[in-house]
């Protein structure tokens, strides 16, 4: 294929280009200051075995086994270089959180996921500017420090699978740009503070699995574009607020072991987007409206071991839903033919269902292996 001049030229000069800056990136080094103070990270948090150095910009493969990623990010101007994001992940440290990070400027991201730190938040970076923090799985403890209300850049916070213990600090109320606030799988106690009204770009909050007090709060309706909330085991009375109904945007709800009053279904029909609804043992009485088997989008529906009551009316299953689980309740009649032809995974164990008669258990074939154990009458029909 041959090119007019005018094109050969502007070819040419692209690709001068394109290999001039290449070579720039290569170049491009980190400040000693900056590689001094990566290795000090390294060994405040066990690394012991490991060296940065001028040229440390790259990461390492993730391990797709394991998950493991050891990752220095930066961005480059010219020749210079500054770290921006550090991920330690599933690196098996034995350390402590550094509060050396204090001295990276540029620095936006951590995620040391997955280690054997110890130790609790260092005041530190209560200065700095980050935008994530991910201290998922570790062995950190004490109360949460209030200082975390500083880091107002911050979008992503999450200190799940620790040793955290005390109420979640009203401070955190000040992260009004979180988008992202994961806190279960702690020892929290106490009730969740109303300055949390004002996490109003909030998009996930899960407190699973904690030791709270109190019912859940109703100021919730201020979370508008909450798409996943998660509340099981939480330690949370209920009941379910109303003002729940406000959260049009839920993808992901679960709500579990909340004690107290009982309480009629809430009312869901307006998130149009939802696919996966969990309200265990919540204390729900009262019949089953026929709206959630209108739900499009819904995947999973988990109503196990509330109060349910009546019969299981004209239900056809949304065309998407994949696990169906109703066992524990007080429900009777008739197994509706939708249910028992679909070949889903259900469990309608420890109900009042009549079985209707011998021309039906050819259908059992379809379903769950024991979902029937106990709890539906048999009638025969002889």
């Amino acid at each position: 294929m041959f090119f007019s001049k005018p094109i050969a030229f502007l070819l040419s000069a692209l690709l001068s280009f394109i290999l001039s800056n290449t070579n720039k990136l290569d170049a491009a080094t980190l400040p000693q200051d900056e590689v001094n103070v990566l290795n000090q990270i390294a060994k405040t948090m066990g690394g012991n075995d490991w060296n940065f150095d001028a040229g440390s910009c790259v990461s390492e493969k993730v391990n797709t086994d394991t998950g493991a990623e050891k990752n220095i990010t930066c961005t480059c101007q010219n020749d210079t270089c500054h770290v921006t994001h550090i991920i330690f992940k599933l690196q098996s440290l034995p350390g402590v959180l550094p509060s050396e990070l204090v001295n990276l400027p540029y620095l936006k991201e951590i995620d040391f996921a997955y280690n054997y730190l110890n130790g609790t938040i260092p005041p530190e970076w209560a200065s700095m500017q980050l935008e994530f923090i991910s201290v998922f799985g570790n062995r950190l403890s004490g109360n949460i420090p209030t200082y975390l209300g500083n880091i107002t850049s911050l979008t992503y916070l999450d200190l799940e699978a620790n040793q955290f213990s005390g109420q979640v600090p009203p401070e955190i109320g000040k992260l009004v740009n979180l988008r992202t606030l994961r806190l279960s799988s702690n020892g929290l106690t106490g009730n969740l503070p109303v300055q949390l009204e004002a996490l109003k770009n909030l998009t996930d909050f899960r407190i699973n699995d904690n030791n709270f007090n109190g019912s859940i709060p109703a100021f919730i309706w201020n979370w508008k574009k909450l798409e996943r909330l998660e509340m099981q085991a939480s330690g949370l009375e209920g009941p379910i607020p109303s003002s729940i109904s406000a959260l049009e945007n839920l993808v992901t709800l679960i709500i579990s072991d909340i004690n107290g009053a009982t309480q009629s279904f809430p009312y869901l029909w307006n998130m149009t987007a939802i696919n996966r609804i969990i309200l265990k043992k919540c204390n729900i009485v009262g019949q089953i409206p026929q709206e959630i088997w209108q739900m499009s989008k819904l995947r999973v529906l988990d109503l196990s071991f509330n109060l349910l009551s009546g019969q299981l009316v004209k239900v056809t299953l949304p065309k998407d839903l994949k696990f169906l689980y109703l066992t524990g309740n007080n429900l009777s009649g008739n197994i509706p033919a939708s249910i028992l032809s679909t070949g889903l995974p259900v469990d309608l164990s420890y109900n009042n269902f009549t079985w209707p008669g011998p021309d039906q258990p050819a259908c059992l074939r379809k379903l769950l292996i024991g979902i029937l154990c106990i709890s539906i009458v048999v009638e025969l029909m002889m």
